[in-house]
């Protein structure tokens, strides 16, 4: 068993970010929460304020020169030294209670290594709320029952356990896109993977707002669902078809 110095590391990939961090790590500020946190910015190549912004509230800021998210989660994960590793997106605003709460759903369900909830957009109105919504109670169920369990928690506000992490190759450092359902796999092999759609965060929406990125995160999820390495790492989107290799999961034996 090993020894944590922190509750938890909460791990934000940051590439030009300056707009949405501050507000980012304001609510991290504001978790009501008597556990002990780290919080680390990956400066993945940002061309502006993003790391001074991460240094002004008390982050350790990590850069890492080549840009991706894959490898950014990578970067900040490796460094960390919670018991628990908390992976964010730099727009996400978590709520006061998550923390809290979602340390509460590990205490109560022996076995549980990585857990996830549903988000909701602060940037949008009430109709495409509904819609995020739908898409939760519908959408995300089918690719739980589709992946035989393996997927669900999202990169925008996923939590799993430091020890089932290192027992991981961790994140894929060549995915940018899906490398959160590619890190929920590896963890599957070693305990229960969960989406809890009563734990909520919120996001943006800056990436769900054409029809082209609603038709991306689709395709892509459905190519995820079966193992699949996703076309939007390898491919522009006019070309999408059908990828030859899978996901690294396919690396560690599974």
């Amino acid at each position: 068993m090993m020894n944590y110095d922190i509750d938890v590391s909460i791990i934000i990939p940051a590439r030009n970010e300056e707009n949405y961090l501050p507000q980012c790590l304001a609510a991290i500020d504001a978790l009501d929460t008597t556990k002990s946190l780290e919080v680390i910015v990956v400066d993945n190549a940002s061309t502006d304020t993003t790391a001074l912004i991460a240094e002004g509230h008390g982050a350790l800021v990590l850069y890492e020169p080549i840009p991706g998210v894959g490898r950014a989660r990578a970067r900040g994960s490796a460094a960390a030294r919670g018991k628990y590793i908390l992976n964010i997106d730099a727009d996400t605003r978590l709520p006061a209670r998550y923390i809290t709460e979602a340390l509460q759903r590990f205490e109560q369900q022996p076995g549980l290594v990585c857990l996830g909830g549903r988000f909701r957009w602060y940037d949008a109105g009430n109709a495409y709320n509904a819609a995020c919504w739908f898409f939760h109670m519908l959408f995300v169920p089918l690719v739980r029952l589709v992946s035989r369990g393996t997927l669900g928690p999202i990169g925008n506000n996923m939590i799993c356990t430091h020890e089932a992490y290192a027992q991981t190759s961790g994140f894929d450092p060549e995915l940018n896109f899906g490398e959160d359902a590619d890190i929920a796999r590896k963890l599957h092999r070693y305990g229960k993977t969960r989406l809890d759609l009563t734990l909520v965060c919120d996001t943006s929406s800056r990436r769900f707002r054409t029809v082209k990125d609603l038709t991306k995160h689709v395709v892509n999820t459905t190519y995820l669902c079966f193992g699949f390495a996703v076309p939007y790492n390898y491919l522009a989107p006019s070309t999408w078809r059908r990828a030859k290799s899978r996901t690294s999961i396919d690396k560690e034996g599974v």
